[in-house]
């Protein structure tokens, strides 16, 4: 009986220490931390997950590492990656592996996982791949294998033996080290995905390769990650790490429920810096790799096509005086895409504070006082913007132009009227926009600026084609027929239409850059043709009908590029030879000449920088190694293998 009395005392003793996570002796360190909600874990959607892919629960060949003094607050370092080397050209990558990587479930981390995992993403079956946030958009043949024209097993990548991956380009990239920290970049693990290609994410099925295993997700509320015992690599103490969705940040903070909360506004902010204990555990770093301001609305209203309106408007908010009374010290003016003291932003012309200039180009404009424009419409989300505020309230005072504030619901307008490429809906008038580096690349250094070339300088009339044809492109995956030489018969004639049209484009255009970019093999004709042979011998319905799907989306894509490229304003034509220029180069010399790019689309006055924001935040002062997210989607945290937690 006192044998059996001992036994339960034992063992009610054992669940108390596991309970209150002693085990062996050590407590077990937990760190809860704001996240941004997360609908999944598929590391390749530009989704929330697609962060956390990086360096988290997954890895690729290079990450990221902290570094006070780089770009970003990052620097790149080999991960999986033991080493590398390059051709001359700069379009065949070599890497030799690490070959002490593992799965989660035991499986050694090979080039193999590599290979499979780059052809399934560019494979058809992902039809919504985000091409353009990833390395495989630059990949030999990546094109031709998404639009199906040619088989995934084409795609420049293969391993050559368990340890060495060979990627080949269809360009020079000067920087894919940085462009595979990215989460397109990472492997996901083969077997769990075609044992369950629905499900294999979700987590208590998911395989990763990274420090952290998700074990838990509750959509909408937050998601648990515990250590991952097969890891090889540098990591901290921390045992589990809570990521909460939502909530209430400071106040959770201050409750003891989370080891760190971003401030999210002036009241927070003058709150935290009046306290004593808070002010000690406050912390701030400028977003340097954003600007903040307005871009014009993406609709087809012709107002919009008249640039001295434009810089009138750019010209007429007094920047200083907005972070100084709005924004109450949590952020810097800015009148150009890079502040001074960067060597980017150095070389470039700031938009001044011109009232009476301002209104000499109103007047040009055919709007003297603001007489005969239209209302214009600033559209925002939530529950009210002071800054937009501000804004229209310089535009009324200084120009004397009308403009109302509209609400729109937050899912609508980041996706509707924010970020995408058209919004037809949208009236005349502005939208806010942080304009952000994605990644450490060099494209990314024109901050998204770069949308002024894709989506806005060209007249209302081309801007409205633009939209019609991406239409018809998306409408072609649902199209039925195919199965007749008449179906063919109208894009056959549109093919031998557009290719005289791009021959001249080929011929005409000055950088060979740019040249060498549309011409680039296999060209759209090439692979429209691929396409009409494999209709000519495909034995089924199905298979003819999905060839001529595919044929009929590049005659529509080519038609996009013809309508964009001949009504491109020259100045943004020139703008974007610069871009070519800067982005086939080492990143050290691009950063040397981004400027002539960025000022071309600067002074065309669509997107206009107004501030440069501060990150602030508050920290658990035992928690040690918690990074800035400062790229696209920032600031929050991430790359949570650094976090160590002090007793």
């Amino acid at each position: 009986m006192r044998n059996k009395k001992g036994l339960i005392i034992l063992l009610v003793l054992i669940s108390i220490l596991l309970l209150s996570g002693l085990v062996n002796g050590q407590k077990e360190k937990v760190v809860s931390l704001p996240y941004w909600d997360t609908p999944g874990l598929i590391p390749y959607y530009w989704q929330a997950q697609h962060i956390l892919a990086q360096g988290t629960i997954f890895e690729g060949l290079f990450g990221y590492a902290p570094d006070p003094k780089g770009l970003g607050g990052v620097k790149v370092v080999p991960v999986i990656a033991q080493s590398y080397k390059v051709s001359k050209d700069y379009k065949v990558w070599t890497f030799k592996l690490r070959k002490d990587k593992r799965w989660s479930n035991g499986d050694p981390v090979t080039a193999k996982d590599f290979e499979w995992s780059f052809k399934y993403y560019a494979s058809p079956k992902i039809q919504d791949l985000p091409a353009w946030a990833g390395p495989l958009q630059f990949f030999e043949n990546f094109w031709a294998v998404k639009s199906g024209a040619v088989d995934p097993d084409k795609l420049g990548v293969k391993a050559l033996d368990d340890y060495t991956l060979e990627i080949r380009l269809d360009v020079p990239r000067y920087d894919m080290k940085e462009w595979l920290c990215v989460a397109q970049g990472v492997p996901i693990h083969r077997k769990s995905v075609e044992a369950d290609p629905q499900n294999w994410w979700r987590p208590g099925k998911i395989v990763v390769n990274g420090p952290y295993i998700p074990v838990s997700w509750t959509p909408g509320k937050d998601m648990v990650l515990v250590r991952n015992p097969k890891y090889v690599g540098e990591t901290g103490n921390v045992d589990k790490i809570v990521l909460k969705f939502g909530g209430l940040g400071l106040q959770q903070y201050m409750a003891g429920e989370l080891d760190a909360a971003m401030i999210g506004n002036v009241a927070e902010y003058r709150f935290v810096m009046a306290d004593p204990k808070l002010s000690k555990e406050f912390h701030e770093d400028v977003m340097d790799c954003f600007w903040n301001g307005y871009q014009w609305s993406r609709g087809f209203d012709p107002v919009m096509d008249n640039l001295k309106l434009r810089q009138a408007l750019a010209m007429a908010i007094d920047r200083e005086k907005l972070c100084k009374d709005v924004l109450g010290g949590r952020a810097l003016p800015l009148a150009k895409y890079w502040p001074d003291g960067n060597p980017i932003g150095d070389k470039m012309k700031a938009i001044p504070f011109d009232v009476k200039k301002a209104q000499q180009l109103l007047a040009e404009a055919g709007y003297p006082g603001g007489k005969g424009l239209k209302t214009l419409v600033f559209y925002i989300t939530g529950g009210g913007d002071p800054v937009v505020e501000f804004i229209v309230d310089q535009w009324k005072k200084n120009l004397g132009i009308n403009v109302i504030i509209e609400n729109v619901e937050s899912g609508l307008y980041w996706n509707s009227y924010v970020w995408p490429s058209f919004s037809p809906d949208s009236k005349a008038g502005f939208t806010v926009i942080g304009a952000p580096m994605n990644n450490l690349e060099i494209g990314a250094l024109f901050k998204n600026s770069d949308h002024t070339i894709w989506f806005y300088d060209f007249p209302t009339s081309a801007r409205k084609r633009y939209h019609e044809l991406n239409q018809e492109n998306d409408a072609w995956l649902r199209k039925d027929g195919g199965l007749t030489d008449a179906d063919w018969a109208p894009l056959l004639e549109k093919r031998k239409s557009l290719y005289e049209t791009w021959k001249k484009i080929v011929d005409n255009e000055p950088e060979k850059l740019w040249k060498e970019d549309i011409a680039r093999k296999p060209t759209w004709f090439e692979r429209f043709d691929e396409l009409y042979e494999k209709w000519k011998a495909a034995k089924t319905k199905e298979e003819k009908t999905n060839y001529w799907r595919l044929a009929g989306r590049e005659i529509t894509g080519q038609e996009i590029f013809q309508n964009w490229y001949l009504n491109l304003s020259n100045e943004s034509k020139q703008a974007y030879r610069w871009r070519f220029r800067a982005i086939n180069r080492p990143f050290s010399e691009a950063v040397k000449i981004a400027h002539y790019a960025l000022q071309g689309m600067q002074d065309r006055y669509y997107m206009v920088p107004v501030y440069l924001a501060k990150a602030q935040w508050v920290k658990n002062p035992k928690l040690e190694g918690l990074m800035l997210y400062k790229f696209s989607w920032g600031p929050g945290f991430f790359n949570f293998k650094y976090l160590n937690l002090k007793d």
